[in-house]
């Protein structure tokens, strides 16, 4: 392509065309395009952030007002009442809450133990270490769930936890913080009338499990069993340091732990106060069955906590028993297989909530892709003093909500009219360049290319070609233009033949002033003259004075030009010619012998009854002077100075056939291969007040073609 840019005018400007339409008429339907992209994004990020900010104001008001269901049925109801919005709630774990459940799975993809238990309603022991039990439908639970016999499936497993259980003060610790997480989380519901009934439940069916109580700073009993007797100074104690002890008593080891006042429990207790009370556990001095025991208080708990009415306080509690350290299996299936809770697993929420849970700040993204275009606004919800009486404050964030607003719609009609505008914009751009492709094949091209077609004569040296002139326009001119340059060209190629190279380069590379002042430098200049050109000029016709004189001067000058010399003039029979550059005495010594041999061929060559005649040549090398010389209006661009003068004594003092150099020349050329020099009688040449010395040049061998 680029090739045919180079080669031809109409591809130039039709690319600059071209270009000039792609930024006329492309760039502003692109940036028109791009307006309507921004727009649209601008407004569809403010329906996003008007429903997700609607939206989080009122799972806010629901989840202040303790009903977790009330949250949950409106994002259902944005989501079935909204066509092309879709809304989802994330937990600061990333975990989404309020979704709709999962299709049940098939029977054979459940858990082997999960289906076991659902099946048979009985416990079934996964590992060693590692138990599974079904939650029974009781009337209590029915207001919640009408139907079936079982509400799950709870799986608890202690094989390698980090905090194995012993039944020593670790096992205590557990067994509280457990309880400790249900009574927190049935508070937080406003269910605290349920909590003596789930103290009483513990005490019942846990084997080995004494009771369970809390107790105020004076040690008096809030909730639980009410016959542990602890002494209120240990209370006071534990209330002090915050640090949990063991105590003996008539009810078996009793271990003692602060409850810190949390944001959930300031509702009731004061907000200065650092511990609220303390959560005591009774058990019998020997335990010998923890993880038994851990397991029904679990099952206990879980079911209490459901009676809550809040399932997010279930999955808290779930993740709270998780964080004690001696479980490493703890599931909650729900009666049709489908997991509830895996407190052990890490939820991997959408890119976009990631961040909002990372940073805090709210991120927006159109993505496309072969369902179609969205655009995904996903907020922060903030934990605020409100909000920590069910949410704590172990987080900054209580989750985020991320809104999907379906913009296929939008996006198809974009691209309708991106198509239209590009089809246009396609077909004005095709018209355009076949008018101008005809128009400029008919007004530039052709005549251009006869124009072109002219130079190649001119090239080919056919310098009588024309170019046809049928305008008076810009081409037109261009075309007398050439014509007269040709002209001109004629005039140079006739005229260059009667100077020397040297003219030419310095009226081309000089300004007019600068090579008539002259300029100095070193340059070994060769005379070389015709032996008795005089006498046979007078016995012969002109035209054949003329006729000689050409053939011998120039089989000397296509020497003087093959060995890097200049022609400065010939006078008469005398040609002057000059060197310059690196070892140009040795170029000069050479082309002397090279000159002698092509007079002696010239002689060959003549038929016998004609004259022959010889050439002498004398060599110097010095400073001259290299300038134009002459009258204003004529002038002859030449060298001057003594060794010019010098040189031309030599040649005078050469007989025929013989080369004369100076000492200087002899100095500089070095020894030769093939040249022999000869020492000649110091010569005694006018302007000279000392005879001069003087070497005769020869040839040993064939000198070089």
């Amino acid at each position: 392509m680029w090739t045919v840019v180079r080669e031809h005018l109409i591809a130039k400007l039709a690319l600059v065309l071209f270009a000039t339409l792609v930024i006329g008429f492309g760039v502003p339907a692109l940036l028109n395009a791009q307006v309507q992209l921004r727009e649209m994004e601008r407004s569809g990020q403010a329906a996003a952030e008007s429903v997700a900010h609607g939206l989080s104001a009122g799972v806010r008001t629901a989840m202040l007002s303790g009903n977790g269901l009330t949250a949950r049925t409106m994002v259902h109801d944005a989501r079935s009442r909204l066509g092309n919005v879709d809304v989802h709630i994330y937990a600061p774990s990333g975990e989404e809450v309020f979704s709709e459940p999962p299709p049940p799975p098939p029977r054979d993809a459940l858990p082997e133990h999960v289906r076991s238990v659902l099946d048979q309603s009985k416990a079934q022991e996964v590992g060693a270490e590692t138990t599974a039990i079904p939650i029974a439908n009781e009337e209590r639970c029915q207001g919640c769930h009408p139907d079936g016999t079982l509400r799950g499936v709870l799986t608890l497993g202690t094989a390698d936890a980090k905090l194995p259980l012993k039944g020593g003060d670790e096992t205590l610790d557990v067994l509280g913080a457990v309880a400790t997480s249900a009574f927190i989380q049935i508070m937080t519901a406003e269910k605290e009338d349920d909590l003596d009934a789930y103290f009483a439940e513990l005490a019942k069916e846990v084997s080995a499990l004494r009771g369970v109580a809390i107790l105020d700073p004076d040690g008096d009993t809030s909730f639980g069993a009410d016959d542990l007797e602890v002494d209120a100074d240990v209370v006071r104690q534990v209330l002090a340091d915050g640090k949990p002890r063991t105590i003996d008593g008539p009810n078996g080891r009793v271990r003692l732990q602060a409850l810190a006042n949390d944001p959930q429990c300031h509702a009731c207790h004061d907000e200065g106060d650092r511990w609220r009370g303390v959560i005591a556990t009774a058990v019998d001095v020997r335990l010998k069955d923890p993880r038994a025991m851990l397991l029904s208080v679990a099952d206990i708990s879980v079911q209490h906590v459901m009676l809550s009415g809040l399932g997010r306080m279930i999955a808290r509690f779930l993740d709270e028993v998780a964080a004690t350290g001696a479980v490493t299996t703890l599931t909650l299936h729900d009666d049709k297989g489908r997991l509830f809770r895996d407190a052990l697993s890490q939820a991997e929420p959408p890119e976009t909530v990631r961040l909002v849970l990372a940073n805090g700040t709210s991120q927006s993204e159109l993505r496309s892709d072969g369902k179609g275009e969205r655009f995904i606004f996903a907020a922060p919800l903030t934990n605020d003093k409100e909000c920590r009486q069910c949410h704590g404050s172990d987080h900054e964030l209580r989750g985020a909500i991320e809104v999907r607003l379906d913009t296929s719609a939008a996006a198809a009609s974009r691209e309708r009219v991106v198509l239209t505008g590009v089809a246009f914009g396609i077909a004005t751009i095709i018209a355009t360049l076949l008018l101008l492709y005809l128009s400029l094949r008919a007004l530039v091209v052709r005549p251009v290319a006869a124009m072109g077609d002219v130079a190649d004569q001119v090239r080919g040296g056919r310098l009588d070609a024309s170019v046809k002139v049928d305008s008076a326009d810009e081409i037109g001119r261009l075309g007398e233009r050439l014509n007269h340059m040709i002209g001109e060209i004629r005039q140079k190629l006739e005229l260059s033949k009667f100077v020397s190279k040297a003219t030419v380069g310095s009226i081309e590379s000089s300004s007019a002033d600068a090579y008539q002042v002259g300029e100095r430098a070193r340059m070994t200049i060769l005379f070389s003259d015709i032996r008795g050109f005089t006498a046979f000029s007078e016995q012969v016709e002109p035209e054949e004075v003329v006729d000689m004189l050409n053939t011998y001067l120039g089989a000397q000058a296509d020497v003087v030009d093959a060995h890097g010399g200049d022609i400065d003039k010939f006078v008469g029979d005398e040609l002057m010619a000059n060197f310059r550059g690196e070892n140009m005495e040795a170029h000069a010594v050479r082309c002397s012998l090279a000159m002698v041999a092509a007079v002696h061929a010239v002689n060959d060559a003549l038929p016998p009854e004609s004259t022959r005649l010889e050439i002498g040549i004398g060599l110097n090398v010095g400073e001259v002077i290299v300038g134009a010389m002459g009258a204003r209006n004529r002038m002859d661009f030449t060298v001057i100075g003594d060794a010019v003068n010098l040189g031309a004594r030599l040649c005078s003092a050469a007989r025929p056939g013989q080369v004369i150099i100076s000492a200087a020349v002899r100095e500089a050329s070095g020894d030769l291969e093939g040249v022999e020099y000869i020492p000649l009688e110091p010569l005694s040449v006018k302007g000279k007040r000392e005879p001069i010395t003087v070497f005769e040049v020869r040839s040993v061998t064939a000198p070089p073609a």
